[in-house]
């Protein structure tokens, strides 16, 4: 500086500004960096014990040591099952002696719970959360595995149906097994209506009811998140043959065995109860019971379900805090001769097979019977019937009531046919031909004219009766490496796929397409109960466009 301002700046200033900072590049802040120097650590252990050794094996003592591992493992399966068989035995003996009372936690007959045992173990070890953390990850891996199935799931439209627009198609989606599923029939599924994803399947063994020697069925909760392995699983005696979840309490359900017994289960306790179920003297089913369904009762009341079975009774039970209290509403009795019945009776004839109740009067019924007809039962005198309608020539496989529209069925049997009435009306309003023996029957919970229907061949139909009634809108059978029956169909109310069961366990997810879920354009921008008053409308056209 002193070449630059020698002439204009004395040496006294020049000294001053030598010792003043830059002031076009300064700062009074200094930013420090930490800067971690390497360093290595040197631990020292004794060395793990070591063994030399040298054999020549061959192919015969691979052989001897996989023989003799082999038999080890038999011995200790065939032990568990004789443990298991002496705690069945000391269960039943149990609960033979305790008539009413309620079984301690760990002599409960006939519900086993997969998963109790796992977490019994992970609490004696201190585990309490590796039951919830192995869950969660499970689901995080099932994600990653089906990835391109929850994608399918979740955005899948088939484009090919604007081109087409009477017509649809299903996509499969997940399968759902068991390790034990295999050698069973899924005998009946039901979604959970507070869970959207949640879903029940029933096992039996093949043959009829389920309720051969030795047979063991099960009840599996599966869920659309984790379609790898059931979340819970409860083992029975003898088949299960049909199931219902409560309409408002989403843990509870409840299901017929194939030896008569109605069960009441708490899927939140798998450890525990898992529910109580109908004793021999206390009102249990001689045979098989085909159909379980509950009503709505008023709060504080117990809770009240209808069973039906092969032996001829419909029964009530009350649901008490530890026993079932049966009250018979109607004994099918087709031994007896018909006596004479006045002008407004019909004589109740068969044995029941289905039973459905009308969702704005629970006090009206519907009843299949065996023989064909459906009869119109009131709980308040169930000795006759007030109507009989002619449905079908064979037994009749089920019964259910329009959601949208309350006086009008639909009903299906082994004679090949699918039929939709109006109440009080002889005559059907629509007939529809499958050409094969119908498994199962549905309505759509987002269409109220729109039926699901299942053939023992494993066919699919979906029918738009709004829109054309003479063809469905798809046909569509399912693909199976081996040709096995399918058994039943169930819908979601929450999201646009339906179930499949069949024989050998198979439980399948199908997804309809758009065509097959279309609703109206008002619909879509209306409110819940304009929605449903234009759904209504709907089946009133239909109505009076097909009413003789």
């Amino acid at each position: 500086m002193e070449e630059v301002y020698k002439d204009m700046v004395s040496q006294v200033d020049l000294a001053k500004l030598d010792s003043q900072p830059n002031p076009f590049n300064f700062s009074e802040r200094v930013s420090q960096t930490n800067r971690f120097s390497h360093r290595n650590l040197a631990v020292q252990t004794e060395a793990p014990p070591s063994t030399t050794f040298a054999h020549t094996v061959g192919p015969a003592e691979i052989t001897e040591a996989y023989s003799a591992n082999y038999e080890l493992l038999l011995d200790r399966e065939m032990e568990r099952e004789r443990e298991e068989r002496e705690e069945e035995r000391e269960r039943d003996l149990s609960r033979e002696r305790g008539g009413r009372r309620t079984p301690s936690p760990g002599a409960l007959d006939p519900l086993e719970v997969a998963s109790s045992s796992g977490r019994r173990h992970s609490e004696r070890a201190g585990l309490a959360g590796l039951g919830q953390a192995a869950k969660v990850v499970e689901r995080m891996v099932n994600q990653n595995t089906y990835d391109d199935i929850c994608q399918d799931f979740r955005y899948w439209e088939d484009g090919s149906d604007e081109f087409r627009p009477l017509e649809g198609s299903l996509l499969p989606l997940w399968k759902f097994h068991h390790d034990r599923s295999r050698l069973l029939v899924v005998t009946d599924l039901c979604w959970s209506p507070i869970y959207p994803d949640l879903f029940a399947a029933a096992y039996a063994p093949s043959g009829e009811g389920g309720a051969g020697p030795g047979g063991v069925g099960m009840l599996c909760l599966y869920s659309l998140k984790n379609p790898s392995t059931p979340e819970r699983v409860f083992r029975a005696p003898c088949g299960v043959t049909c199931l219902a979840f409560h309409p408002k309490h989403g843990s509870v359900f409840a299901a017929g065995w194939a030896d008569g017994s109605v069960v009441v289960y708490e899927a939140r306790r798998p450890g525990e109860s898992a529910g109580l179920t109908s004793c021999t003297g206390e009102g249990k089913h001689l045979l098989p019971v085909t159909q379980v369904r509950w009503v709505l009762t008023e709060p504080g009341e117990d809770l009240c379900l209808y069973s039906v079975a092969q032996d001829g009774r419909l029964t009530q039970w009350q649901v008490h805090s530890s026993v079932l209290i049966h009250t018979d509403l109607i004994q099918f009795r087709p031994d007896l001769p018909r006596a004479p019945q006045p002008q407004d009776r019909v004589a109740l004839e068969g044995i029941g097979t289905c039973v459905a109740f009308r969702p704005d009067n629970e006090k009206v019924m519907l009843v299949g019977v065996d023989t064909g007809a459906v009869f119109q039962c009131t709980t308040s005198d169930t000795a006759h019937s007030l109507i009989r309608y002619p449905a079908h020539t064979a037994p009749v496989r089920q019964v259910l009531w329009n959601p949208y529209h309350n006086h009008v069925f639909v009903s299906c049997s082994v004679d090949w046919t699918v039929k939709v009435w109006l109440q009080y009306n002889l005559s059907p309003l629509i007939v529809l031909d499958l050409g094969g023996a119908v498994s199962g029957v549905a309505w759509s919970p987002f269409n109220s004219s729109v039926v699901v229907a299942l053939s023992d061949e494993g066919r699919v139909y979906v029918y738009d009766l709004f829109m054309r009634r003479a063809k469905p809108l798809c046909v569509q059978s399912l693909v199976q490496r081996r040709r096995a029956a399918a058994t039943c169909v169930s819908p979601s109310p929450s999201h646009p796929v339906l179930l499949v069961g069949g024989e050998r366990g198979n439980l399948i997810c199908l997804k309809l397409s758009p065509n097959l879920r279309r609703v109206s354009k008002d619909t879509k921008s209306a409110d819940e109960r304009t929605a449903r008053e234009i759904e209504l409308s709907k089946m009133e056209r239909l109505i009076a466009t097909n009413k003789g």
